[in-house]
């Protein structure tokens, strides 16, 4: 199962027969002066960084959080780059890494960028002198490990480390580009440093790589993340495609005897016309097989496609492969018979009715091994568990990653994924929309993120919705209330803050005795929560509770209460029926370490 890109969309804009060059403005966002840049037709350059100082001319925007596609372009070369993760105690920094490659764009699609922060740096435990300068005794200073950094949708994982394997630094947060509220590339952050292979002290890296089907993997990169590019004008109109015997009333050409005998896919005897190398967009491994795709350069309408061929010594040797026509320009297929694993370099040339084309240019990709094994999944409330075994061969394996979508999905909408706690566990949860049912396979992962195998896709489903319970749930922890003596008033505004969730699922506020629904939050990234809600104004007058319960990062069951005497409502006392959990004596509502914590504040509303 392959998720198609956004992009895919502009496919059509190779077909165009006029198109004119705007003077419009260019809308990167978030930048004051880019209101100022108008292209002049030409190619463009952009980046999410700062200028170096007030006289770099590198690019043409800066800061750039956004771009807008203005009118007379049809192209966007982009390079994103990896947040890097933090270094160990002893210095020890993993290198980020890239992805690029060239999407069609449309006029007015507007792209938005999400960028990753760097992972924190660990530290070793060391000397302090003292506060007081007269004493010239010191103190040692605890070791740190490296905090996870930040930025898009997932942040790096903090990294760990004790005396002996020393600490690692933090996993670089995630970088994305979206379109429509769709990720369209993400590159996941690098790993945290660690001073030994093993044990592998580092934080691994937010996210995962989503590319527009497979872009390009950039070579190693010290900077930090952010994206870039170039946005290319539409160039001279593609002339139509026009049948050869037609081009002469009464002469027969060759090769049109037969409609439909290309073999290129169509079924209505059209044919594809090119003299230009094909423009390989993607190679990506599957077991013994790495799969591509191919565009169509130029066009002549004298000289139809007849099939596809493959190198894999440089150009030594050619093979014919199967492919399949998709869109009247696109063609894609799957070299097989490779070996489980292996780095390979391949160009591509189409074959023609006069001969063959120019080679494409060279990609590099390596075909995956046997994935995961036995995966299982249980459809929870508004969320999904999933557990899968190792796979035979785990050479290599540095983490898994588990990647879903609406069943029957052809675009990444609506996608879903999660990643174990520990790099090797073989678990974890993610937040999924209630009614849906979902396919999922898990990917194998090496030390860089990418992927080297996969397990057989499977479904699960429909996802629960979430539920009120009738009567007040058990705590799952002690819980603590920032007001010191528990009081708030009915009708008036309180903020409930919790934590260890399962970040991006929802979580469900009600007040007890009877329940009432007082709203839903989405969980952060770190597992927290806060929501500001209002109070029912004819809530009874004493004991209630607040709940707020979801699913942690396991998929199981969490429900966090605080206990509050409530003024200013209704007069009858209500009976929450509620059993105290067994604490003692007046420390009824301290916090137990290990436990969740559900901070309360209070706040009135404005007159």
């Amino acid at each position: 199962m392959r998720f198609s890109s956004p992009t895919r969309r502009a496919a059509g804009l190779l077909a165009v027969t006029t198109i004119g060059l705007s003077t419009a403005v260019l809308s990167v966002t978030g930048v004051a002066s880019a209101a100022d840049f108008q292209p002049d037709g030409g190619s463009y350059t952009f980046t999410s960084s700062a200028p170096y100082d007030g006289e770099d001319t590198s690019y043409d925007v800066f800061d750039a959080t956004g771009l807008v596609i203005p009118t007379g372009y049809c192209g966007v070369e982009w390079d994103v780059n990896a947040a890097v993760g933090g270094s160990s105690s002893m210095g020890v920094k993993v290198p980020g890494h890239s992805r690029s490659g060239t999407t069609l764009v449309e006029a007015g699609q507007e792209y938005v960028f999400a960028i990753g922060a760097d992972g924190g740096n660990a530290t070793a435990p060391r000397e302090e002198v003292v506060a007081d300068p007269a004493d010239e005794s010191v103190v040692p200073a605890p070791a740190v490990a490296g905090a996870g950094g930040t930025g898009g949708a997932e942040g790096g994982q903090p990294g760990i480390g004790n005396e002996v394997d020393g600490w690692g630094g933090g996993g670089g947060g995630v970088t994305s580009i979206s379109l429509d509220g769709e990720i369209m590339v993400s590159v996941h952050g690098g790993r945290g440093g660690s001073n030994q292979e093993e044990p592998d002290t580092g934080g691994s890296g937010g996210g995962v790589d989503v590319a527009p089907d497979g872009f390009d993997l950039g070579g190693p990169l010290a900077d930090g993340a952010r994206v870039s590019g170039t946005v290319v004008p539409c160039e001279t109109p593609l002339p139509e495609p026009t049948d050869p015997g037609t081009t002469d009333p009464g002469t027969e050409t060759p090769g049109t005897e037969t409609p439909g005998d290309s073999g290129n896919g169509d079924s209505d005897g059209d044919h594809e016309y090119v003299t230009g190398a094909p423009q390989a967009n993607w190679v990506s491994g599957v077991e013994n097989g790495l799969e591509f795709q191919l565009w169509i350069t130029t066009l002549d309408a004298e000289n139809p496609v007849t099939g596809v061929e493959y190198t894999l010594d440089g150009g030594a040797t050619w093979q014919g492969v199967a492919t399949e026509n998709m869109q009247d320009f696109q063609y894609s297929g799957t070299i097989t018979g490779l070996e489980a694993g292996a780095t390979y370099s391949v160009s591509f040339r189409f074959t023609t009715k006069n001969g063959v084309t120019e080679a494409s240019e060279t990609l590099t990709g390596r075909t995956a091994v046997p994935g995961p094994r036995d995966v299982k999944a249980v459809a929870g409330p508004a969320s999904i568990k999933v557990s899968w075994t190792p796979p035979a061969i785990t050479d290599e394996v540095a983490g898994y990653v588990v990647v879903g979508a609406p069943e029957g999905a052809q675009s990444s909408a609506g996608s879903i994924e999660c990643q174990p706690t520990a790099a090797l566990g073989t678990s974890c949860a993610m937040p999924a929309v209630p009614g849906t049912t979902y396919s999922l396979s898990v990917h194998s992962l090496d030390a860089t993120g990418d992927k080297l195998g996969s397990s057989d896709w499977i479904t699960v489903g429909p996802v629960l919705a979430s539920s009120v319970a009738s009567s007040l749930p058990k705590a799952d922890g002690t819980l603590t209330s920032s007001d010191a003596d528990g009081k708030v008033v009915a009708g008036e505004q309180i903020t409930i803050s919790g934590k260890d969730f399962l970040p991006g699922s929802t979580v469900d506020l009600v007040v007890y005795s009877t329940p009432v629904k007082l709203g839903t939050a989405t969980v952060l990234a770190d597992g927290t929560f806060s929501a500001t809600v209002t109070l029912p104004k004819d809530l009874a007058n004493g004991t209630h509770h607040l709940v707020a319960s979801g699913v942690d990062v396991n998929g199981n069951p969490r429900v966090l209460v605080v206990e509050v005497t409530v003024s200013g409502g209704t007069a009858v006392l209500a009976m929450t029926g509620f059993s105290a959990l067994p604490f003692a004596g007046a420390g009824a509502l301290a916090l137990i370490a290990g436990g969740g914590l559900l901070v309360v504040s209070r706040r009135r509303q404005a007159a």
